[in-house]
């Protein structure tokens, strides 16, 4: 399974183009897929994904209620959606809109969160990181439910 993982941070040229990490095209590579930003509906940073994760969160919308207001605010995050283009460079055009919405300045920081990631102005990010971990020590850990994927799963034997 491909996911975005680690922690890089780049520079914001004049003009708002911003590199996409190596490993991160990779993965966009691998899977033959776009790149779409959006806004974040709970954190003041932007979201990157490819077009499964796009696909899977249309699917989720799917089965609520249209009128619900979960609906119109899964919505109003998708609206911000924009498919990236990557330059020859492998760099992408962040808008104003976005820049803005993230308080973006000279540089930014990606954070791999499995099959998505997230683009912050650096202290910000570090400062989250580190109240997260201090609530870690000070609270324990989140309960977190590890199963088995499907390509985990052991070979079927067809009943031997």
């Amino acid at each position: 399974m491909d996911l975005f993982l680690s922690t890089f941070e780049h520079r914001i040229d004049k003009k708002g183009r911003l590199s996409v990490p190596a490993p991160f095209r990779a993965v966009l590579e691998r899977r033959d897929d776009p790149l779409y930003i959006y806004k974040s509906l709970t954190e003041p940073c932007l979201e990157g994904c490819g077009s499964e994760r796009i696909g899977q969160i249309v699917d989720a919308i799917d089965t609520m209620d249209s009128l619900s207001e979960e609906v119109a605010t899964l919505q109003t995050m998708l609206s911000s959606a924009q498919e990236m283009k990557l330059d020859s460079e492998g760099r992408i055009m962040l808008s104003a809109d976005f820049i803005g919405f993230a308080a973006l300045d000279e540089s930014a920081l990606y954070a791999g969160i499995g099959r998505s990631f997230q683009i912050w102005l650096p202290d910000r990010y570090r400062n989250r990181e580190t109240d997260a971990r201090n609530r870690a020590k000070t609270t324990g850990l989140p309960s977190l439910r590890l199963g088995r994927s499907a390509s985990q799963d052991p070979p079927h034997n067809g009943g031997r």
